[in-house]
């Protein structure tokens, strides 16, 4: 804006008729506070962490401990920009108070013209035309004095108003962390399931061979496997008593053999 071009009553008036410095000050004094309480933040976020870490170990601790030393560095930069705002607004607040101070107040102005007024009313046979110009003097001093004022007045807002850009926090979770458990787990249960089924179903396939095995006079143990020894040693005894009761009266050795088997 060319604050030149506008006469002292305008830049003058709009020095006045603002707000003033009060809500530059109260802004700073938010983000000031806004900075405290991101640094307690990462204070307490931090001494979670490193309680969790010193007891916990391994892959889920180390990725938990990298996610959230992230979200850390987030917190600690974010309250270092919340304060350099504070600053900043104290700086424009400053701007202000100094850019009021230099402005010639309107009162002033006021009275030069009503004063240039009186005097070229009553300048009948020019005598009043020295006063008149010094009036004059006085007032085109002004207007300088109130274009300097906001020349400089905008500057220091310019390089009071120059922040960076604040930016949300990154991801600190795997957003297919849930679908990857959930696969996980649907994975090892039918892994489970199938592995159950197979070790259940040898015995039972190898019941009809191994008691016609038993029931053969050369039945012997070498051939049995393991499982059904251990899984089938009382029906084994029952169904060699029965198979082998025809043989038990002509040959009671047999028999015993046969049952010693079991």
């Amino acid at each position: 804006m060319e604050f030149a071009m506008l006469p002292p009553e305008v830049n003058s008036g709009r020095m006045y008729a603002g707000p003033g410095p009060g809500p530059m000050l109260a802004a700073a004094a938010a983000w000031d506070g806004l900075a405290s309480d991101l640094d307690s933040a990462a204070d307490a976020c931090q001494s979670v962490v490193s309680q969790l870490t010193s007891g916990w170990l391994g892959p889920a601790s180390t990725s938990m401990a990298t996610a959230a030393s992230g979200y850390l560095a987030w917190l600690r930069t974010s309250a270092g920009q919340a304060e350099q705002t504070a600053r900043q607004a104290m700086a424009a607040a400053t701007a202000y108070e100094e850019a009021f101070a230099t402005t010639v107040p309107p009162s002033v102005i006021a009275a030069n013209r009503a004063q240039l007024a009186a005097l070229m009313a009553t300048n009948l046979l020019g005598q009043n035309t020295p006063a008149i110009a010094a009036t004059e003097a006085d007032y085109a001093e002004m207007w300088a004095q109130d274009a300097a004022a906001m020349y400089g007045y905008a500057s220091s807002s310019a390089a009071a108003a120059a922040l960076t850009p604040f930016t949300p926090p990154g991801p600190a979770t795997n957003p297919g962390g849930v679908a990857g458990q959930a696969a996980a787990v649907a994975d090892a249960a039918a892994t489970a399931s199938g592995s159950t089924t197979q070790t259940a179903a040898v015995p039972i396939s190898a019941v009809p061979q191994a008691l016609q095995s038993l029931a053969s006079p050369a039945a012997s143990t070498a051939g049995l496997p393991q499982t059904l020894l251990g899984a089938t040693s009382i029906p084994a005894v029952g169904a060699v008593s029965s198979l082998a009761a025809p043989a038990a009266t002509a040959d009671p050795a047999l028999t015993v053999a046969l049952i010693g088997l079991g």
